[in-house]
């Protein structure tokens, strides 16, 4: 199945890249801090001490990091069960994410926690229109659909799923559980082996199987499957609903290793290693050769900045499962860490190769490519990570820069205006393409006009300070000098009113173009970040390592 989720709570600010975008914290809710009187002393300071990262970490992010800053702390709420306050967190998390699927799915797993079964078929609904490739997303639509009685709009999710991906063996119990009710028996057997031989251990399966072959009038083979029956569900591996509500199921040990995943990558994301190593410890015990936990443990020490201990933990991922992306993504993390560019870039490459569906590595693989000056190379890395998640504004934003440092703003503003033309609301986009167009020597006159019909919406609806300089931008481009001016200096006062002076010269550069009637080259300043990526780097204040403990 498609993997990022799994990782998508361990991302730090320290491997993403906060792209200039219109931010939309102004706008959130203030997350309650819930009376822990009812919780054990360690719970309660465990409780207070992941708010108080949060709140200290918050400050620091922007977009799509924010946003799961924001789930982080409402997963921490569920699991001690203050579900008023997790959905708050997650309402939050939506808002400054809205085309995000993982969270609309995540306050449906509260809703249906609640018994708000009905809102919560809702959120599922509105995740799937969001996220089709996270496999719990399209499994909790089917189910709902199942029990509505619709078994046909069921088995079409599912068909479609195992169309592209046929790794997992849920898509494949549940096909088998739709031909049985249908009673299409021969249909039921099949797909319910193709279940069993991904998931040997799943012996709930040997009840549909018997059913299927009596239904067939194999009385024999239904017997024999009747007697191996047992109560271990197929494994849907469910990290996000883990990650809020950390309740056992049937399959016991790989539920909970799933939890200590979640856990282990949260406490990543506020750069708690210990914690994160305890637990996937934990994990390593049930199964000490599991790729995907060793590729994690790998990010943790590299993050943590032990990185003999990273290159280990990751070179043992990728021996345990040359086919998993997420073991080759470590060891680039690790390797480019250490200095080793080829190596980085060879895992990068070997990554997306085991799984096309991955966003992060053609991320990592374009920016280590731009760092060395292979800008056109980079740009289909970034095009590649677009295409793959077209709400993603990093991935936007990164392409826009690696087109303009390459000499081909115009491509840029093409692939913008293709965006923009499905969804001209994309405040992200907007702000790029007013960025773009109204420094791309290529762009027409109507382009500039457009990027200054956009500039001022974005203005009128945010404050933010890199809303208010790319206003400032399209009015220096058509020609309006003086209103550039006083939209610069006003997007300056906004950064000091917020205590923001450190991220003033910059805009102090801009301010000059405009004043000497100048409209600057590129988007950025030229000594921007976004056109000199960084070589990837552990916490600069690491927390100790402990020994690696090999298994």
């Amino acid at each position: 199945m498609p993997t990022r989720p799994l990782f998508a709570l361990a991302v730090t600010a320290a491997l993403v890249f906060a792209a200039p975008t219109v931010r939309a914290d102004a706008l959130v809710k203030t997350v309650p801090t819930p009376d822990m009187s009812r919780l054990s002393a360690p719970q309660a300071e465990d409780l207070r001490k992941a708010r108080a990262d949060f709140e200290k970490t918050k400050a620091t992010l922007v977009g799509e990091p924010l946003a799961e800053a924001y789930a982080i702390m409402g997963a921490a709420y569920a699991r001690a069960g203050f579900y008023d306050a997790a959905n708050i967190a997650l309402e939050d998390a939506v808002l400054l994410a809205p085309k995000d699927g993982r969270w609309v799915y995540a306050q449906g797993i509260l809703a249906r926690a609640q018994k708000q079964n009905a809102v919560a078929k809702n959120y599922f609904d509105l995740a799937f229109g969001l996220n089709q490739e996270y496999l719990p997303i399209r499994v909790a639509v089917a189910r709902s659909k199942l029990d509505n009685g619709d078994f046909e709009g069921a088995r079409k999710l599912l068909a479609d799923y195992i169309a592209k991906h046929n790794d997992q063996a849920v898509p494949y119990a549940m096909l088998g559980e739709i031909a049985l009710r249908q009673k299409h028996y021969a249909d039921a057997i099949a797909q319910t082996e193709r279940a069993r031989a991904l998931d040997p251990n799943a012996n709930a399966l040997y009840a549909t199987l018997s059913a299927a072959q009596a239904g067939a009038g194999d009385g024999n083979a239904a017997a024999a499957s009747h007697a191996k029956a047992g109560n271990v569900e197929p494994v849907l591996s469910d990290p996000l609903g883990a990650g809020l509500l950390a309740q056992p199921t049937a399959a016991a040990p790989t539920a909970q290793n799933a939890d200590d995943v979640t856990i282990a990558a949260q406490a990543l994301a506020v750069h708690q290693y210990d914690d994160a190593r305890k637990h996937l410890d934990q994990a390593l015990k049930r199964q000490p050769n599991d790729s995907t936990l060793l590729a994690l443990y790998a990010r943790v020490e590299a993050a943590a900045g032990n990185l003999p201990a990273a290159k280990s933990r990751a070179a043992a991922a990728v021996t345990a499962d040359s086919n998993n992306a997420l073991a080759h993504l470590s060891q680039g993390v690790a390797l480019e860490m250490t200095g080793d560019d080829r190596g980085a870039e060879r895992s990068y490459e070997q990554a997306i190769r085991a799984n096309a569906q991955l966003a992060e590595p053609h991320m990592l693989l374009g920016k280590l490519l731009m760092r060395v000056g292979r800008n056109d190379n980079a740009i289909e890395q970034f095009r590649a990570a677009v295409r793959l998640d077209l709400g993603n504004p990093q991935a936007w934003t990164r392409l826009v820069a690696a087109d303009v440092v390459a000499g081909h703003c115009a491509a840029a503003l093409r692939d913008l205006s293709d965006a923009l033309a499905k969804d001209t609301n994309d405040k992200p986009l907007l702000q790029l393409f007013v960025r773009n167009a109204s420094t791309c020597r290529a762009a027409s006159t109507d382009e500039k006009r457009g990027a200054l019909e956009y500039g001022a919406k974005l203005y009128r609806e945010t404050s933010a300070a890199p809303a208010g300089e790319a206003y400032a931008l399209a009015l220096a481009a058509n020609g309006k000098w003086d209103d550039a001016i006083k939209i610069q200096q006003g997007a300056m006062f906004v950064l000091v009113r917020n205590g923001m002076q450190q991220n003033l010269p910059p805009y102090r550069e801009f301010l000059k173009e405009f004043q000497a009637h100048k409209v600057p080259d590129w988007p950025w300043p030229a000594d921007a970040a976004v056109f000199h990526p960084i070589r990837l780097a552990p916490d600069p204040k690491p927390v100790p390592a402990a020994p690696p403990k090999q298994k």
